[in-house]
């Protein structure tokens, strides 16, 4: 069943976003090639470098935005009626929505990042330089790591994705209960904010107390708490030379009591307008 619900999600949702990446991909393409062309322009070359930028940050952003639209009409708008009746439990339902928005989120993000390598690329051009040039630093911070933090770096990309989406879907479900009906699509938009604000909380106490930080000098990944270089720092004002990363262990955690919550919501707590 939670195949057939996520073959659903691609057919229901998969062309609108398509054609909003579309557009958004069409715009960039055209803004970065005029910008190329009349990169002597400097007027007419920012306004298209501008153009060109927010073309590419919109990619990932309206793929977002159309996920969690789509969530909150399909979960508690009028279509909710109709969800609600399907003969599936609120986990199976829960489990398609995040996976369609995370895959959705993904590609979308990976179409982002690919334009602003290449808007990167015209930016070195057109300074006289090249896109290798450009991203020498990250070159170099690379080749320093070791091989744990490199796999801890390429995994904590789409690990850190997910726990947004599954935070924030839960955030919806769990506003959608019925002391918090009354107040609509505003009951998610204060959770969305509450979360934040719990988010930066844990993540700045699970950086300075959670013994997992990786090191700047050596690239190594290290058991060494922060807490100490942190005081260290705003005494002498001198820089730490580790980094907390607990948040990298609290965070998926975080994210799965949430998902309880949420799919306890779904199934028993649900409350339609």
């Amino acid at each position: 069943m939670l195949r057939t619900l996520f073959t659903e999600e691609i057919r229901a949702q998969a062309p609108r976003s398509a054609a909003a990446v579309g557009v958004a991909l069409v715009v960039f393409i055209v803004s970065l090639g005029l910008w190329r062309l009349l990169e002597s322009v400097t007027v007419i070359a920012f306004l298209l470098q501008l153009i060109s930028m927010l073309a590419a940050v919109a990619v990932p952003t309206i793929v977002g935005a159309l996920v969690v639209t789509e969530y909150w009409q399909s979960m508690y708008g009028p279509r909710g009626y109709l969800t609600m009746t399907l003969p599936v439990r609120g986990r199976t339902i829960f489990a398609a929505k995040t996976l369609y928005s995370y895959l959705a989120v993904l590609i979308a993000g990976l179409l982002g990042a690919a334009c602003l390598l290449a808007w990167f690329g015209v930016l070195a051009h057109s300074n006289g330089s090249s896109l290798g040039d450009a991203l020498e630093p990250l070159k170099a911070m690379w080749l320093t790591a070791s091989t744990a933090a490199r796999v801890l770096w390429i995994v904590s990309i789409p690990l850190s994705l997910a726990v947004t989406i599954l935070q924030v879907a839960a955030v919806m479900s769990i506003g959608a209960q019925e002391p918090w009906n009354h107040l609509g699509f505003g009951a998610p938009l204060i959770g969305v904010v509450i979360l934040y604000a719990v988010n930066q909380l844990i993540g700045l106490v699970t950086a300075l107390f959670v013994p997992f930080s990786l090191d700047l000098t050596t690239g190594e990944l290290t058991s060494r708490i922060m807490w100490s270089q942190f005081l260290d720092s705003i005494n002498t004002g001198n820089d730490p030379s580790i980094i907390g990363m607990g948040m990298l262990i609290i965070g998926p955690i975080l994210a799965a009591a949430m998902s309880w919550w949420a799919v306890r919501s779904i199934e028993h707590h649900t409350s339609l307008r």
